[in-house]
């Protein structure tokens, strides 16, 4: 396994990811014609582990908060046994716990499932305030970058749909038809990861909202630049040690 490593993209790439033919790891660009891996979904662990067993070069999509020196992982193994056998022992207490539990639960279970069943047949019921009945509503907004300015040119999309809008210059919207309960709009900025936001209920037929976008939503395309592995200076003791191997 490599040492200690930093990850960073030298020429950020200005081709727009989301234009990009779909592959299994990410996208390919036509403009330099190779793969462009989306690295933005990864954890830390899984980014070490990718670099730590690929010494190919790579163009890649990152988060800026990616961006960083990783260090490698340690797989603790003292005490593995003790801890291994007291969650056996608590694993136990808690299965005998819960057969003690399943008996009374049954014994309820019948005189909830009625209630339960009346909480179910409301869910997803349009909104009721008085006697007006709210299906649709209008939404609106503003969207914000990471330093509150507006952001005119942002994509507001219904998901799973081709309908939309954009932010005029002071970064304002409003969706051109109305959205029901649960329907999703997806924002979208070239540098910035999508936000999106669900359509939930409202007392009111319209729905003003802000999206902010901030420094963890900002992506960096282009050719991955590693840092070479390093290893830490021995000090005088080691050296000394060092020199009768």
């Amino acid at each position: 396994m490599k040492n200690s490593f930093r990850i960073s993209v030298k020429e950020p790439c200005s081709e727009n990811f989301e234009s990009f033919k779909a592959t299994p790891n990410g996208g390919f660009c036509g403009s330099c014609e190779k793969e462009v891996i989306d690295f933005t979904r990864l954890s830390d662990e899984e980014l070490i582990e990718y670099f730590n067993t690929s010494s190919n070069e790579t163009c890649g999509r990152f988060k800026k908060t990616q961006l960083k020196s990783y260090e490698p992982m340690i797989t603790k193994t003292s005490n593995q046994s003790f801890v291994s056998r007291g969650i056996a022992v608590m694993s136990f207490s808690l299965l005998s716990l819960c057969a003690i539990n399943t008996m009374q639960a049954q014994d309820t279970a019948s005189n909830s499932e009625s209630t339960q069943k009346e909480l179910t047949m409301t869910l997803g019921t349009p909104m009721v305030i008085g006697d007006v009945m709210i299906e649709n509503y209008r939404v609106s907004g503003t969207v914000l970058d990471e330093e509150n300015l507006p952001l005119p040119g942002v994509n507001v999309v219904l998901k799973g749909t081709a309908e939309g809008t954009q932010t005029d210059f002071d970064g304002k919207f409003e969706f051109p038809r109305a959205l029901e309960i649960d329907d999703v709009l997806v924002f979208s900025y070239i540098g910035y990861g999508k936000k999106e936001y669900t359509i939930t209920e409202s007392a009111s037929e319209t729905i003003d909202i802000t999206i902010q976008f901030d420094l963890s939503d900002v992506e960096l395309m282009g050719e991955i630049v590693v840092g070479g592995a390093y290893k830490t200076k021995r000090n005088i003791f080691q050296k000394f040690i060092a020199l009768f191997k």
